[in-house]
């Protein structure tokens, strides 16, 4: 999944495909479908939703963030310290709210750092805090508890298990 994600990532933003992408409407909505498909393979271990099983221990989600971060800011740090245009075509275009088009590039690649860096650090903060929290605290009530009880990783929820032993 994080390679599959790193691929079309970086692959989408080579200059000739990028391009490909701004001149076909067909190759546009293949690039944003490449994209959203290998975002829904990327998160999926990390959220984890109900009633997958976990392949890979917790802590191997904080790697797998902090290394996709780290693909993320270098291709951000491309765009904004490079000095020149990465895609040619933005140098045919007019000036879009007073930015040049390398300004234009460089906003770009501030805004793919900066918040893009919150989507992955953010995630990986929360699963270090739950993983030094109390083991107490790490079984919460499921929000969507299965029919027989179990919880997303098939521990018997606290309100089943009280539910039974008041009967």
């Amino acid at each position: 999944c994080w390679i599959a994600f790193v691929a079309a990532t970086w692959g989408w933003h080579l200059p000739a495909t990028f391009q490909l992408a701004l001149r076909s409407d067909g190759w546009h909505v293949v690039e944003h479908a490449c994209f959203f498909t290998t975002a829904l393979m990327f998160w999926y271990p990390v959220i984890q939703p109900w009633p997958s099983v976990a392949r890979w221990p917790r802590w191997a989600m904080l790697p797998y963030l902090l290394l996709a971060d780290g693909q993320n800011t270098i291709l951000a740090a491309l765009f904004m310290f490079s000095g020149r245009l990465i895609y040619p075509v933005y140098a045919t275009m007019p000036p879009i709210a007073g930015f040049t088009p390398l300004g234009d590039q460089i906003v770009a690649g501030a805004i793919m750092w900066v918040p893009g860096s919150i989507f992955y650090l953010v995630p990986a903060v929360l699963i270090m805090l739950q993983m030094l929290a109390p083991q107490s605290l790490r079984s919460p009530l499921p929000l969507f508890p299965s029919p027989e009880g179990r919880g997303v990783r098939g521990e018997v929820s606290r309100a089943t298990e009280h539910s039974a032993s008041a009967r």
